[in-house]
């Protein structure tokens, strides 16, 4: 997958048409918004691709407003404890597994649906992503993992650099931590959810995919644009 922070339309729509299987867009540190959503979405499913969404710290209400746009998954950070992991889950799930609010008229509309339907399949089709990046949330990570209605974990090597080793400046995927990363990848796995990974290299790319970590990102727009940028001067003659 890609992350995307960018909120241009054209930007989303163009990164959505190349190889990632899945787009997300990002409102914690990215610059997504409401209205960003409602438009973006569209064009990631548009381009055959699957919208995911990282809400802000706690922003629960969000949850289901991005559902309601279209998005096929949450990612919610610094989910820490079992009641957290619980509120998360009660937010993406309808009924009987959480407590999301009826109203799927424009994502059932989105993918062909009537909203019968969709509300039939979503437990099903959405995905709820707890993030983990703290020693808390690896030390509560059973109970998170436990929870109905989250289906997965994904891995935020920064942060949980950063509170490791209790060092400002973080070391993703560093000597420190990479062992307790696989672990996390191993017990995800294990109860057959989902083990997600933000990387921003090949290198730690490679690493999480052999840990057994399958949905990963593996760049970020602003990265593209930049990269992209620095290629065209490379064989300049001037």
């Amino acid at each position: 997958m890609v992350w995307c922070g960018m909120r241009d339309p054209q930007l989303v729509s163009t990164i959505a048409r190349q190889d990632f299987q899945a787009v997300l867009l990002d409102s914690q540190h990215g610059y997504h918004n409401e209205a960003s959503f409602l438009e973006s979405i569209p064009l990631i499913v548009l381009a055959g691709k699957t919208p995911l969404v990282r809400i802000p710290v706690n922003r629960w209400d969000l949850c289901e407003r991005v559902l309601d746009f279209g998005a096929l998954g949450v990612v919610a950070p610094m989910i820490n404890t079992l009641e957290e992991a619980k509120v998360f889950a009660a937010a993406v799930k309808y009924p009987k597994i959480g407590s999301r609010s009826y109203g799927p008229h424009h994502a059932a509309m989105l993918y062909g649906l009537t909203s019968k339907e969709y509300v039939i399949e979503a437990n099903d089709a959405t995905i709820a992503l707890a993030q983990i990046e703290t020693l808390e949330a690896y030390k509560n990570l059973d109970a998170i993992l436990s929870v109905d209605g989250i289906d997965g974990v994904l891995m935020g090597p920064s942060d949980f650099s950063i509170s490791v080793t209790g060092q400002q400046v973080p070391d993703p995927y560093g000597s420190d931590t990479v062992k307790i990363i696989a672990d996390i990848a191993e017990r995800t796995n294990a109860l057959g959810k989902v083990a997600a990974a933000f990387t921003v290299t090949a290198e730690h790319a490679n690493l999480v995919h052999s840990m057994g970590y399958r949905l990963i990102s593996i760049g970020s727009d602003s990265q593209i644009v930049t990269s992209g940028a620095e290629k065209c001067f490379e064989n300049l003659a001037f």
